[in-house]
């Protein structure tokens, strides 16, 4: 029987389309089953796999439907040749739709991830950035405290460098080898070495120190602090030899550097220069010796003045009332001559005498030295050169006193010259006396400045600083009294002098005296002496602690006429006085010693005296010719003074004087 191949066709592609409705029915489940959680992988192996089938069906059906219109079509030979690969195409369509779904859902998935990294990578990269941006922040403050440190480092470095450069001593370090770090100014000054030129050489080789006495090198004090870690100081009488061969005295110590650990990596020297310090401790030294022998030699010749007073007054009374032609005559002549030297040596001491003070003048230093040198080197074999300015300030001095230094330092000059020779006396203006390196002058004054220089031998230097001190002498007559005068002169106006002299030959004297800005004194006009006239019975008192000098006094007055009555003190004195003065004869004038020992002296009373007679007249009396009250007797109340040891002539012409 033979079926119709019509309805064949129209079923088979009925069933094609109800099988690719199905397939599209299951892939609409499958997709919505995916999205429930498309996240989980399985589902989307369900949904790729019911695609595959959708397209596998449509591919079968569109193969139906071909294979239906090429028979319909007469054209069946085509479909023979198509249908041995209709099945293969088939599977291998669903198979590549299949195998592409799920490249393609791998290449989703992955893009998926990458949108997600993407998103992700920008939170990320904002994190990172933060976390960057702190780390940035946090490594600009570490910079910041970094800077910070290091300028505090600088400036304390710097701090360090000028405390270094401003200390007045001179500091060097070392290294545990005891090889040179560091120098300051002041020891690049002392040592003569640079920072530069010193730095790793051998302290000792920088630091070169020896002792002043025995010249012998001294032990480096680097060595014995490494050694035992204290602090070392120098021995005495140490001296530095700079690089130049210059020679300091100087005090050091040492002390040992420690690091954090206490562990030692270095030393310091701590040094300075000590030489004027050491020359104004030794002027000041000598100073003390003079006032100490100044004190005691003011007593001794006080206490010699009123022996002498005695012996020249009897002297001269036995003198006086001796005939000329008597033999004994020369031996009393002998006797006055021998007492004035006495008398003369005894003004030498009191130049010494605490709180003896020149009477002071302001004259031209320049006219002094002339007149003192021509006078003494006048028919002598030694000359004199003069580089005196016309200019020369002025001074206020002593003239007696300075003549004496000028004398005495040309005498000794010219003695230092026995076969002759040369002196040389130059003065000039000084501004800047600190420059002079005298610390014991005023830098801010005005000095004038005479050196006096000779061609002698010179003076030794193992006793220069000996040559000022009193009684050291080398000459056999010598007294050793002239230039400690003329140190002691020269302090009392204010100076300083100073001696300079070597072995080959040679001796320099340098005064330096302040000068005053007034006006040169006229020369006083000379006042002629008072003739003495014989007494009218004037009724005088004699006060005096010593019994000797009452005595000698009442008889020279009651020589001349003068009635005469003596007390001891001042109390007494002043009784004495106001008894006269109620009486019937007062009391003309009173000759009275300045200084009792025990009792009210000459200056009290005498305050006392004019309280009760503001005319008495007063005669100062004195071994102490240098005594204030001596140079300056009226401002003490005083008509007149005369100083022991005097003589008759000398108490009667002070006592015409002061009565007239």
């Amino acid at each position: 029987m033979i079926v119709p191949w019509a309805p064949v066709e129209i079923i088979d592609s009925i069933g094609s389309v109800l099988a690719l409705l199905l397939a599209i029915g299951c892939l609409q489940q499958a997709w919505a089953w995916y999205r429930v959680r498309h996240e989980d992988i399985f589902r989307h192996y369900i949904l790729l796999f019911t695609l595959a089938i959708v397209v596998f069906a449509v591919s079968r059906s569109c193969g139906h439907l071909i294979k239906q219109i090429l028979i319909l079509s007469g054209r069946e030979h085509i479909w023979h040749l198509l249908s041995p690969f209709s099945g293969a195409i088939n599977t291998a369509t669903f198979f590549i739709i299949f195998a592409f779904s799920l490249y393609y859902q791998r290449v989703k998935i992955i893009h998926t991830e990458l949108e997600e990294y993407k998103n992700n990578l920008e939170e990320m990269v904002a994190l990172r950035t933060a976390e960057l941006e702190e780390t940035n922040f946090s490594l600009e403050n570490e910079v910041t405290e970094r800077q910070a440190i290091q300028k505090a480092l600088e400036a304390e470095r710097e701090r360090l460098a000028v405390t270094l450069r401003s200390i007045g001593d001179g500091v060097i370090t070392t290294d545990i080898e005891g090889r040179v770090v560091l120098l300051n100014r002041i020891s690049e000054q002392l040592t003569g070495w640079t920072q530069e030129e010193a730095a790793g050489h051998p302290i000792a080789e920088v630091f070169n120190i020896i002792d002043e006495f025995t010249r012998v090198p001294r032990e480096n004090p680097v060595p014995k602090v490494l050694k035992y870690g204290q602090v070392v100081d120098l021995a005495n009488h140490t001296a530095l030899i700079a690089r130049n061969g210059m020679e300091r005295s100087i005090a050091d110590s040492g002390a040992p550097i420690r690091d954090r650990e206490s562990r030692i990596i270095g030393v310091v020297l701590v040094f300075r220069d000590v030489t004027e310090t050491k020359r104004l401790n030794e002027e000041l030294n000598k100073a003390q010796k003079l006032e100490s022998v100044g004190v005691l030699a003011g007593g001794i010749a006080h206490d010699f003045n009123n022996i002498l007073t005695a012996i020249m007054g009897n002297l001269n009374l036995a003198q006086h009332l001796t005939n000329p032609n008597n033999k004994i005559y020369p031996l009393l002549e002998a006797a006055d001559k021998a007492s004035r030297r006495a008398k003369s040596l005894t003004q030498q001491l009191l130049t010494f005498a605490k709180g003896g003070n020149p009477v002071k003048t302001t004259a031209n230093l320049g006219q002094i030295i002339r007149e003192t040198a021509d006078f003494v080197l006048h028919g002598s074999s030694v000359q004199c050169q003069y580089d005196i300015p016309p200019d020369l300030w002025l001074v206020d001095l002593d003239p007696g006193q300075m003549s004496q230094v000028i004398q005495n330092l040309i005498i000794n000059a010219r003695q230092a010259m026995s076969s002759g020779g040369l002196i040389k006396i130059k003065s000039e203006n000084i501004n800047a006396p600190a420059a002079e390196m005298f610390p014991v002058l005023d830098p801010e004054g005005k000095y004038i400045k005479t050196t006096i220089s000779d061609d002698g031998p010179g003076i030794p230097t193992d006793i220069i600083d000996q040559i000022f001190d009193p009684y050291f002498t080398t000459k056999a007559k010598g007294s050793g009294l002239g230039l400690a005068i003329s140190h002691s002169i020269i302090s009392k106006h204010g100076g300083f002098i100073k001696a300079v002299s070597n072995n080959k030959g040679g001796t320099v004297f340098t005064i330096y005296l302040p000068v005053t800005a007034g006006e040169p004194s006229l020369n006083s006009p000379i006042i002629p002496q008072s003739p003495i006239k014989p007494a009218a019975g004037e009724l005088i008192m004699v006060m005096d602690d010593e019994k000797m000098i009452r005595d000698i006094a009442t008889m020279m007055l009651e020589t001349n006429g003068f009635e005469v009555i003596t007390v001891k003190d001042g109390a007494e004195a002043i009784k004495v006085y106001k008894q006269y003065q109620e009486g019937k004869k007062a009391i003309s004038a009173i000759i009275m010693d300045l200084t009792i020992p025990g009792g009210m002296g000459g200056k009290e009373t005498t305050t006392k005296i004019l309280a009760l007679n503001p005319q008495a007249k007063i005669i100062a009396s004195s071994g102490y010719s240098n005594d204030p009250v001596m140079t300056d007797f009226r401002s003490y109340g005083f008509c007149a003074a005369i100083t022991k040891p005097y003589l008759i002539n000398d108490l009667l012409t002070t006592m015409t004087k002061a009565l007239s």
